[in-house]
């Protein structure tokens, strides 16, 4: 059975910017693990240096898509101002639910939520395609945390795991390790 890991913004910039010796940690630990980490879209671009003209680069996780050990997801579907829609698909859906969730839970409602929600949305989407897949998710955001573990199971996925880090800082020393990046780790 296939483990993909999906991984939140804050867990790249706890790690640095190429050069970054703890992103070659992360690397070897997903190449021991036999796993890769996944990424929103959201979360690629929130991480880009938008000041490139072309196109964004990203410092953070251009080398690691270069090597292939790091996807980034096609943008999701949705938008923030859509009503609920019962014929949407289930990661429309999963999306919306997140993003109302996360608005309920948060000081701050509607800042970051919508992109926070694609992890969520992005665990079921990967479920939806693979039918022999777990999905751990890492975060350093208590309520998105909450969100990756209850939402999913909401659509009938019930293998997923999420790992949430705190202090943020912990994400250094603990996110790029077998364990945390495999199904029976901590």
């Amino acid at each position: 059975m296939y483990t993909a890991n999906i991984a939140d913004t804050v867990m790249f910039r706890n790690l640095g910017k190429e050069p970054s010796t703890r992103l070659q940690v992360l690397k070897e630990a997903v190449e021991d693990a036999n796993t890769e980490i996944w990424v929103p879209a959201a979360v690629y671009h929130e991480l880009s240096d938008t000041r490139e003209t072309n196109s964004p680069a990203n410092p953070y996780l251009d080398t690691a898509i270069e090597e292939g050990w790091l996807r980034v997801a096609t943008p999701l579907p949705g938008d923030r101002g859509e009503e609920f829609n019962q014929n949407a698909s289930a990661v429309e859906k999963a999306r919306i639910v997140a993003d109302d969730f996360l608005n309920q839970q948060s000081k701050y409602p509607v800042t970051n939520n919508w992109r926070d929600a694609a992890l969520v949305a992005l665990a079921v989407r990967l479920f939806d395609e693979n039918t022999r897949i777990r999905v751990i998710t890492h975060t350093a955001d208590q309520n998105l945390a909450k969100a990756c573990a209850r939402i999913p199971p909401e659509f009938g996925y019930y293998e997923i795991k999420s790992r949430y880090y705190n202090p943020p800082q912990t994400a250094k020393a603990e996110f790029p390790t077998v364990n945390n990046l495999t199904w029976d780790g901590i």
